[in-house]
């Protein structure tokens, strides 16, 4: 009976172990923005699927990375061309959040936006040029 209980614990500890070790998140590698080709490609150490949206108010492309961590803090590179600027930041403790903010008065197609992923852990999104609406 005590060794039942004993083993029972021991395997209730290496399973809660296994469960925090496949729960940590991935981290951001690397991640540059072309302004010449509106080309955003980053890398990631664990796979990633992105989620990518368009919100108004201002309009901004935001692109979601679930399961990644940013391991640093929030990152700003001013844009051209429309785009005022690119934010990385942490939305959540498993969550990287990237922000394409457009300059006020532009908008780009979300149908034109093309997220492709060379592998699970490299990706690139082609953004459309923005247009200026007024």
């Amino acid at each position: 009976m005590r060794f039942s209980w004993l083993l029972s614990g021991v395997l209730g500890v290496a399973g809660s172990l296994l469960i925090a070790v496949s729960a940590e998140a991935g981290t951001l590698q690397s991640w540059r923005f072309n302004s010449a080709e509106n080309r955003l490609v980053f890398t990631t150490d664990d796979g990633v699927q992105p989620r990518a949206q368009l919100i108004s108010d201002p309009v901004r492309l935001v692109i979601d990375l679930p399961g990644i961590t940013l391991g640093r803090s929030t990152t700003r590179q001013s844009g051209t061309g429309g785009i005022r600027e690119i934010r990385l930041g942490q939305v959540d403790a498993q969550t990287t959040r990237i922000v394409i903010e457009l300059m006020p008065g532009y908008t780009l197609d979300p149908q034109r936006v093309l997220v492709r992923g060379a592998t699970p852990t490299e990706w690139s999104v082609q953004i459309p040029t923005p247009q200026f609406v007024g």
